[in-house]
Formats: structure tokens, sequence, C-alpha cells
């Protein structure tokens, strides 16, 4: 079960070949524990890769080209899907019933659109500014969806039949239990590796989590993928600009 819940996750959050089985409820039970494994895979890519630029002084364009793509290409686009259909949603300053059918909407509207390529600006030029191996860059893509696991395990459901309550639910608090490890684990071995940074990292990871799930909570009614997506997007790129300014500043 445990092997098949891990299959699923990565199945679900990535575009990683994994044997294809026929999806049971029972096997989904620990799914979302597994999550945090995709943000290790795109953590060791961009790790390996700021290394080798190190090495080969690659120019700064194809280096930060790599860096903004590797997440995209690892996730298949999944959580900024859900980061532009929140972006429409929550431009139409609507109810949360009109906001919940909103999301559901195929459609990008303008107001979407603009955010998408503030975010894909703002990411693009702090990551340029990323020139070494920073540990605690590379870890804030499985801290955050630590953090957007947990918020599916306790958060409120936007939605009662949705697949991402199928993830939700569970017999004990095991899952939360290990969920909770993962992210003691992983901030343990951001502060080791570079105290600062990972120190401001966590801080405003964390208000971005407060605020996820009071916009959540306001707008839509609780969470739904969609909104999950959008805060792992609005995280990664907290800890992007972050981690960009404090190597430019020399730290």
């Amino acid at each position: 079960m445990i092997f098949r819940s891990f299959i699923i996750a990565i199945s679900m959050y990535s575009r990683i070949p994994v044997p294809h089985f026929e999806w049971r409820k029972d096997d989904m039970r620990y799914a979302i524990c597994f999550f945090p494994f995709v943000g290790v895979v795109i953590a060791l890519i961009e790790y390996l890769w700021l290394l080798f630029c190190s090495y080969k002084n690659i120019p700064l364009l194809p280096r930060t080209a790599v860096l903004v793509l590797v997440p995209v290409y690892i996730t298949g686009g999944i959580h900024i899907d859900g980061f532009i259909d929140t972006s429409d949603a929550l431009s139409a300053f609507a109810l949360p019933k009109k906001s919940l059918d909103i999301l559901k909407d195929p459609h990008i509207g303008a107001f979407a659109l603009i955010r998408f390529i503030c975010l894909c600006c703002l990411y693009f030029c702090f990551a340029s500014l990323i020139t070494t191996p920073a540990v605690s860059w590379v870890l804030s893509f499985i801290l955050s969806r630590i953090l957007s696991a947990i918020s599916v395990l306790t958060f409120t459901h936007a939605k009662e039949n949705s697949s991402l309550k199928n993830f939700a639910e569970r017999k004990s608090n095991f899952p939360l239990l290990l969920l909770i490890l993962e992210g003691i684990a992983c901030i343990a071995c951001m502060l080791y590796f570079d105290f600062i940074k990972s120190c401001s990292i966590l801080f405003f990871e964390l208000c971005v989590f407060v605020y996820y799930r009071k916009m959540s909570y306001k707008h839509f009614g609780g969470i739904t993928g969609d909104i999950a997506g959008w805060f792992v997007c609005v995280s990664s790129l907290c800890a992007t600009v972050l981690c960009g300014l404090l190597q430019f500043l020399g730290f």
C-alpha cells in the first residue's frame, strides 16, 4: 500500500515516469505524504545544475532559464495552472460560490495573465542572482510542498466531492505526523547549511502559509487543488526573491 501511495503521488504531481495501475481509494491514503518527494527531485536537479554552472562558467541567460524551467518540466506546470486559475478567481472579487465557479472555468482572464507574467518576470530576475549552489533555496522546493500537503490534511476543503478530498481522508494521524517529521528534517537541514538565508525563507514562507489560509477561507470557503498550487508557486517565488537578494548583498 505504501509503495502504491508513493507511485500515485509521483504520478499525480509530476511527469516522472512511474508504473501504471488502477488507483484504489485505500492506495491514496498515504499518497499526500509523498508529495514532497517531487520537491526532492527538483531540489537535486537544481543543485546539480548550479554546481555544473559554477564549474563550467555557464552564461547568465541559459543558467537562469534552466533554473526557472526545471520545476515546470518536472511538475508539468500543474501548480502554475492552479496559480492562474486562482488569480482569475481572486481578480473577480466575487462571493465564494462564484469564485469556485471561476476556478473551474478553463479560460484565462486578462488579470490572471498579467499576474502570471509578473510571476515569471520576478522569478527569472531574482533566480538570475543565485550564482552559487544555495542549499536553503533548493530545499525550499521541498518545504513548500510539505506545507501544501499539511494544508490539505488540516484546512477546510471548499468542495466536498473533489480529488483533493480523497487525499485528505485519513483513518489515523500518521500521514500528518509523517509530514511534520519531514518538515522538521527539511528545516533542520536548511538551518545547518545556511542559517541566515534559511531563517529568512522560513519566516516568509510561514507568512505566505498564514495568508494562504486566510485568503482561501475568505474568498473560497476553504482550499482546492488549484489554491494549493497557487500557494506552491507564491512560496517558491518568495524563497527565490529572498535567496537572490541575499546572495546579491553578499550573505
